[in-house]
């Protein structure tokens, strides 16, 4: 284990032996392996007749935890049921801080470059005979352990809108003559974010300036990831044809599925988050 200090503001008066009073003191030890600690401050008061006492006014720690490589995503896909009914509420979320100032101005800091959306979803009829609608569904929950793991949904098979889905000929980025690795992305009205997931299959097409690319000069890499050989010349622009999905979880951890008849089920609402791959 290291240790580093911050900060140190020291006193000393001196009058035969001096005492020293350590104002302010801030360390941070990092460790590999154990969780290291940060000691984010420290206040400390020595006075020196004969042994000096020492008195801790004030400590503060904090454990840091490691946090390692994201979990893979799933590629399991949504079950899609006829009984999947109107309306599905599709509602796009950002973070921000946002501070008051006395003169009533405020500073604002985004905390995200990229919505994640909150997705609304119900079933009013999901069969429990042979065709195994509710098994299939509730099966598939409990797979994932609700919240745990993820998934990709079709969005425009629930939307009915195939831009919820598919790219074509969508700008992806602009080559300068250096950048050879771009992430496929989707437009939505003015802005440009992310697309979730791409199987390889799935990317159809790739132009430079225009003209179609010979998929031996690129390479792709799921979820998103497109590394040109050589990198486009600059001002070159870069479009796209591929389809595409959203990687969700479930927003929480228990299903209200309701059997109204026999063999007949309900799903009054069901709750996604997408998530960043």
């Amino acid at each position: 284990m290291s240790a580093r200090i911050n900060l140190v503001l020291a006193e000393t008066a001196a009058k035969g032996t001096a005492p020293v009073r350590i104002d302010l003191a801030g360390a941070e030890a990092v460790a590999k392996g154990t969780a290291p600690i940060r000691q984010s401050y420290a206040c400390t008061e020595a006075a020196a007749k004969g042994h000096a006492p020492l008195r801790f006014a004030y400590v503060a720690l904090e454990s840091l935890v490691l946090i390692g490589s994201s979990p893979l995503v799933s590629t399991e896909k949504f079950p899609l049921s006829p009984g999947l009914a109107w309306s599905v509420h599709v509602a796009p979320k950002f973070k921000t801080r946002v501070a008051d100032h006395v003169s009533g101005r405020e500073i604002r800091t985004a905390w995200q470059q990229y919505a994640i959306y909150d997705l609304t979803l119900s079933f009013d009829l999901l069969r429990g005979d042979t065709t195994q609608e509710i098994e299939t569904l509730m099966g598939f929950f409990m797979a994932r352990q609700g919240q745990y793991d993820t998934f990709l949904l079709d969005l425009g098979a629930v939307t009915q809108n195939t831009a919820d889905s598919y790219v074509t000929m969508g700008a992806q980025g602009t080559g300068d003559g250096t950048t050879t690795v771009f992430t496929l992305m989707r437009t939505v009205g003015e802005v440009i974010e992310p697309v979730g997931y791409v199987f390889s299959a799935d990317l159809s097409a790739v132009y430079v300036a225009g003209v179609l690319q010979d998929p031996a000069s690129y390479t792709f890499a799921s979820p998103n990831t497109l590394t040109f050989h050589t990198a486009p010349a600059y001002g070159n622009q870069i479009t796209a044809t591929f389809r595409y999905y959203f990687v969700c979880r479930f927003a929480a951890d228990t299903q209200n599925f309701e059997e109204f008849m026999a063999n007949l089920w309900t799903l009054h609402e069901l709750k996604l988050i997408t998530v960043i791959p």
